[in-house]
C-alpha cells in the first residue's frame, strides 16, 4: 500500500494558511468582531482549485482522460477564487490609523497566499496540458484560462457572483454573464486582471525550478 507524502510546495502552501488562520485568530481576539473572517472561507475555496489540478495531472499521467477533462473543467470554473482574494484590499477604507496597518497587512498575507495558491495550481494545471497537447498549444490554453481567470475575478467582485451559483442558479448565472458583454469595464478589468495575474505566473515559473506536480502529492 503506498503512502501519500506532500510535496515541499504545498507544505509551504499549508504553513501560510496556518499563518493566515493565527493572523485572523489574533484580529478576533483583539478587537472582539468577526470583520474578517469571511477571509477563511476565500482561502478555503482558493485550496480548490489546486486540489483539481492535481488530481487532473494524476488523472493524466495515468490517461485516465475522462477524468482528467472532467477537473480541468471544475477547475477552470473553480480557478478565480485563488488570486480573487487579491480584490479584497478594497475593504480598507475608512480606517483609523490604530488598525489599519493590521488589516492591510492581515488582507495582504490573505492574498499573497491565495495567489500564490493559484500560481502552483496554474503551473500543475499547464503540466497536465503539456502532457495532453504539447508545448505550444498548452501555452495557448493557459493565456485562454487566464482571460476567463480575469472575467471570473470581475464577475466575483462586482458582479457578486459565485462559482456555485452555476449549478444552483444556472439560468440567472448565464442571463447576469451575458448581460456582462455589453459593459465595457467587464472588457478592461477583465484583460487587466489576466495581464497581471500572466506576469506573475511567468515571474513563477523563471525564478528558480518549477515544482513538478507529483501524482501521490495533495
Amino acid at each position: 500500500m503506498s503512502t501519500i507524502s506532500i510535496s515541499r510546495t504545498t507544505k509551504g502552501l499549508i504553513f501560510l494558511t496556518v499563518l493566515c488562520s493565527i493572523f485572523i485568530t489574533a484580529r478576533i481576539i483583539l478587537k472582539d468582531d468577526l470583520k474578517y473572517s469571511f477571509l477563511l472561507w476565500n482561502l478555503f475555496l482558493a485550496w480548490i482549485p489546486l486540489l483539481l489540478a492535481q488530481l487532473s495531472h494524476r488523472a493524466m499521467v495515468q490517461r485516465q482522460l475522462p477524468l482528467a477533462y472532467s477537473c480541468l473543467i471544475l477547475w477552470l470554473l473553480f480557478f478565480p477564487n485563488a488570486p480573487y482574494i487579491i480584490t479584497d484590499l478594497l475593504h480598507l477604507k475608512d480606517y483609523s490609523q490604530n488598525i489599519l496597518w493590521f488589516d492591510s497587512l492581515l488582507i495582504f498575507t490573505f492574498a499573497i497566499t491565495g495567489l500564490l495558491i493559484g500560481l502552483v495550481s496554474l503551473n500543475t494545471v499547464h503540466q497536465s496540458l503539456e502532457i495532453g497537447f504539447g508545448k505550444i498549444q498548452s501555452w495557448g490554453m493557459i493565456v485562454g484560462s487566464l482571460v476567463l481567470l480575469g472575467f471570473g475575478i470581475y464577475l466575483g467582485r462586482y458582479c457578486r457572483l459565485n462559482s456555485w451559483d452555476l449549478f444552483s442558479e444556472p439560468t440567472w448565472f448565464v442571463g447576469r454573464v451575458m448581460h456582462q458583454f455589453k459593459n465595457p469595464m467587464a472588457f478592461k478589468l477583465t484583460f487587466t486582471y489576466a495581464f497581471v495575474i500572466l506576469g506573475f505566473y511567468v515571474a513563477y515559473r523563471n525564478f528558480g525550478p518549477i515544482q513538478n506536480a507529483e501524482v501521490k502529492h495533495l
